[in-house]
This record gives structure tokens, C-alpha cells and sequence, in this order.
């Protein structure tokens, strides 16, 4: 016996498929809708709806631009789409099939936009906007959670694409403690890359890479060609070492990473100083004639290796010159590039007024954006978050199972955690104008940005922090005013707020 359905105000998905990043948005959307609506929500594709579907049900329609419903949509000037590259387009307004009902439609520039379509309609939407109505009168007393989608639910429309081209983390890999959650959590905030560090390649990294993929999540592995935390004093800056040093570094890759499934790989050399000079030898000089050295063998090998230079500022900031000769099919990677949000060493001793030059910090930031031309393959790490205990630090050892620990372990570590974050909340929230000047200055003139965030060992697969929640929507759209980000994430059903 089939279901009868009976209920006058009923709610259907109409999807373009059932297939890859269109299917995770699909789920999460799923599950926020059902927690409000209570009821069966079918889900259907468009080549398998049921008969008159479009004209008696409410519908949630998702897909592409050149999806049939999506299309019809556009030449009915009902949607005006998003053309940019992970950008979509969301409206919510009376049906065309049937001005008695409402549609929902997000409608994706590429599969991309049509994902993170879905991941705002979550958070922006259902987390918060849906419950404007007019129903709600006073207090928060029960009946005001059963307003949405059993009464008719608030417009909403908006046109959005991100201003920085890949938005991701920087981490050491062993300080990962779930990494199916951890990539969840960046789905939700609609970050697209993760640059994991590791001594040594885990030994399930081709299942990270995949989980990672499955998600819309681009895999970076790290590891170090020259860097350590004593190579002031002991790096071997002559020419043979450097050579040996570039072979050894080919056959690590070609061991450990070739066939991990990865989309590149970044490294650090021995630029993690403040001094210009290792002994007699100038870093900046020095460094770029390794690099170029070491990346031209990989990249005769594997002309298609996306390589990433991680380069710390504070050792070569003013020998730039150099710098502008690494092989331009590097991206320079830049650290330490001045205050706040690229250091925070006053957040750390606690100082919450004090930010940082911030003028200095964005000369500096737009002068080497620039340093190659302005297509240069450019980006840059910020700081600010939780990082490694350097002080209890041990480097790993060969054939980790990266991700993989218990939910005890799990528990303990958010509670301890969540202390810290507590002060970096405030910090964040406090200046978060800063935040936003430093990111307009990265993209300014820029076509191609990349900008990751160091969040390491701050339990990112079991809390989403407002501080990262922060930095995710300000790379998204830095035009918005700091404050209202801020008060925008806060309602993120999936952001979490430090209160011990």
C-alpha cells in the first residue's frame, strides 16, 4: 500500500541529482529541513518526479544553472544566476507552478556554488531567518519552533560568490583527531582546502585524500625541504648539501606522496627566522635558487604537481627581489607578514587592545602580492588560533594512522581546549576589522588568492569555534562589516560559542 499524503502544506526536493557535492548538499539540507518541518520529505531528481508534483507541493529545487527547472527559472527572469565560480544564487518566493505554494530554489554557477547553496540555506536560513514570523509575538515558548515550513516561511534572496578562490586550514596532520569530522566542519563553513603537515606520510592518507574529495575539499600534504626548528644552526647551506638535500626530497615525494591521492604539496625551508642570514649565506638568495633547484626536477617529472612554498616574511622582507624569482609555477605560501592576523602574539600573552601595526602590515601584504605580477600564484597563512604546545612538541615517527581516535580521547581534549578559546573569541570578535582590512588588501587587484588559517590542536572535528567561523565567512565576503560577520556566525547552527 503506498503512502497517502494528505497534508495540504506538503514540502518536496526537487534535485538536479542524486551525484557527488550535489548529494552532500542534499543531505545537509535534508537534515535541517526535517528537524523543522516534521513530516516525510521526499526527495527527487528531476528526470524522476512524480506527476504533478511542481504544481501541488511546496518545493525545495536545487541545482545548476543549466538544470532543466533552474533554466526554465532563469528565462522566466523568476532568478537572476550567479556566473562566478563557486557562487550561487537563493531566492525563496510564491511558486510559478502554483502562486498558492512557495519555492525554495538554489541555483549553483557549478556544482560547487550549488553546494555551498545548500550549506547556507542551513546556517543563514534555517539557522536563523526562517523564523521571522509573524506568528511570533512574544517569548520563545514552543510553538514558535513549529513555525517553519508548517506556516509560510519568510523570503529570502541573495546573490553570492566568494571573494578568496581557495579558503582552507593549515595543520599539522597528527594533531587531527577525527578527520571525517574535521572536513565536515570546513564543509560547513564552506572551506575548499586543507594543508595537512606531517614528518611523514600517514599511512591511510589515500583515505583522507578521499574522504577529503568527497566533500569538495582540496588535500595539500606538507612536509619539510630544509625546515626544523633548530635550522639557524642547522641547515647545511652549501652547495653539495643543498643538492643531496633536493634528491632526497624527490624520493620522499615519489615514496610517500606520488600515490596518496593528494592535489599537491607545500613545503617550508629554512626561512623561519628573523635574521637574514644562515652564517655567511643570505636566506633569500639562497632559498630561492634551493627551491627552484629542487621543484624543477619534480616538476619535469610531474609537470602537473601543484606546488606550495610556505615562506616565512620576517627572514627575507627586505631582500623581496630575490624572492620574485621563484619559478612562477610556485605559489608562494607567506607567513609572519606583520600583525594581526598574521601574528598574534598579543593574543597569546592575553593582551586583547592590542592588535599590531596594522598600516605596515597592509603595505607590506600589497606590495608582495604583487611581487611577481599580478598573476601571481600568491597566497598566505594567517594566525591567531589555537596552535601546537611547542613546548611539549615531539617530532612523529614513520606509519601513522592519521584521524583516528577514541571519543573519550575526543571529550577530554574539547573541554581542555575550550578554555583557550575562550580568549580567543574576544580577541577575534575585537578586532575583527582588522581581519577584514588584511583580507581586502590580499585580494586587492588579485584575480587568484589562496588564504589558509592555522587552526591546529584546537579541536576543530569537535567544535566550530566563532573564531574560525569568523575568518571562513570574512574570506567568503570581506566587504561586509566586520561586526555583522561576527553577529551573522554567532547564529551558525553549527558554531559554538567558548563559556568556560
Amino acid at each position: 500500500m503506498g503512502h497517502n499524503y494528505t497534508n495540504p502544506n506538503r514540502w518536496v526536493i526537487i534535485a538536479e541529482n542524486y551525484e557527488g557535492l550535489i548529494r552532500k548538499g542534499l543531505g545537509l539540507l535534508n537534515k535541517s529541513v526535517m528537524d523543522l518541518y516534521q513530516d516525510y520529505l521526499s526527495v527527487y531528481t528531476m528526470d524522476d518526479m512524480e506527476e504533478g508534483i511542481l504544481e501541488s507541493c511546496n518545493l525545495i529545487i536545487v541545482g545548476q544553472n543549466d538544470c532543466p527547472l533552474i533554466k526554465e527559472l532563469i528565462e522566466k527572469k523568476e532568478i537572476t544566476p550567479c556566473q562566478k565560480a563557486q557562487g550561487y544564487t537563493a531566492r525563496i518566493a510564491d511558486s510559478v507552478w502554483n502562486p498558492e505554494k512557495q519555492m525554495v530554489v538554489i541555483a549553483g554557477a557549478d556544482t560547487y556554488g550549488t553546494l555551498y547553496g545548500c550549506v547556507d540555506f542551513v546556517n543563514q536560513y534555517c539557522g536563523v531567518l526562517v523564523y521571522r514570523s509573524e506568528l511570533v509575538v512574544d517569548d520563545m515558548h514552543k510553538e514558535y519552533f513549529e513555525v517553519p515550513f508548517k506556516e509560510k516561511i519568510p523570503e529570502w534572496n541573495v546573490t553570492t560568490a566568494p571573494a578568496v578562490a581557495e579558503r582552507g586550514i593549515w595543520t599539522w596532520g597528527h594533531v587531527i583527531y577525527d578527520y571525517r569530522q574535521f572536513f565536515e566542519n570546513m564543509l560547513k563553513l564552506k572551506m575548499n582546502e586543507v594543508v595537512i603537515w606531517n614528518d611523514f606520510a600517514p599511512i591511510n592518507a589515500k583515505d583522507i585524500a578521499d574522504y577529503a574529495h568527497d566533500l569538495g575539499i582540496k588535500l595539500v600534504w606538507g612536509f619539510p625541504w630544509g625546515w626544523g626548528t633548530d635550522c639557524n644552526t642547522s641547515a647545511k647551506l652549501d652547495d653539495e648539501s643543498l643538492k643531496q638535500l633536493g634528491l632526497d626530497i624527490v624520493a620522499k615525494y615519489e615514496r610517500e606522496y606520488a600515490h596518496s591521492g593528494c592535489d599537491g604539496i607545500y613545503f617550508q625551508s629554512f626561512t623561519e627566522l628573523s635574521s637574514a642570514y644562515i652564517g655567511d649565506k643570505l636566506i633569500a638568495e639562497t632559498v630561492v635558487d634551493f627551491v627552484n633547484y629542487t621543484a624543477g626536477m619534480l616538476l619535469e617529472k610531474y609537470p602537473n604537481l601543484h606546488i606550495q612554498f610556505g615562506l616565512h616574511a620576517g627572514s627575507v622582507m627586505n631582500h623581496t627581489q630575490y624572492i620574485a624569482k621563484v619559478d612562477p609555477r610556485i605559489y608562494i605560501i607567506w607567513e609572519n607578514c606583520g600583525s594581526f592576523p598574521f601574528q598574534a602574539f598579543t593574543a597569546y600573552r592575553g593582551d586583547e587592545n592590542d592588535a599590531g601595526d596594522l598600516k605596515t602590515t597592509k603595505e607590506f601584504v600589497e606590495k608582495i602580492s604583487v611581487l611577481r605580477g599580478k598573476e601571481d600564484k600568491f597566497g598566505a597563512v594567517l594566525k591567531g588560533m589555537l596552535a601546537l604546545d611547542w613546548g611539549q612538541f615531539k617530532h612523529q615517527k614513520p606509519g601513522l594512522i592519521m584521524g583516528e581516535r577514541s571519543q573519550r580521547f575526543l571529550r577530554q581534549m574539547t573541554e581542555d581546549k575550550n578554555r583557550i578559546w575562550k580568549t580567543r573569541q574576544s580577541y577575534w570578535i575585537r578586532h575583527v576589522e582588522y581581519l577584514r582590512e588584511v583580507v581586502l588588501s590580499l585580494i586587492k587587484d588579485k584575480d587568484y588568492v589562496n588564504v589558509q588559517e592555522l587552526v591546529e590542536k584546537g579541536m576543530f572535528e569537535t567544535t566550530i569555534a566563532l573564531p574560525v567561523a569568523i575568518y571562513a565567512e570574512t574570506l567568503w565576503n570581506p566587504e561586509k562589516p566586520g561586526m555583522e560577520t561576527v553577529l551573522d556566525v554567532m547564529k551558525y547552527p553549527c558554531v559554538q560559542m567558548a563559556n568556560l
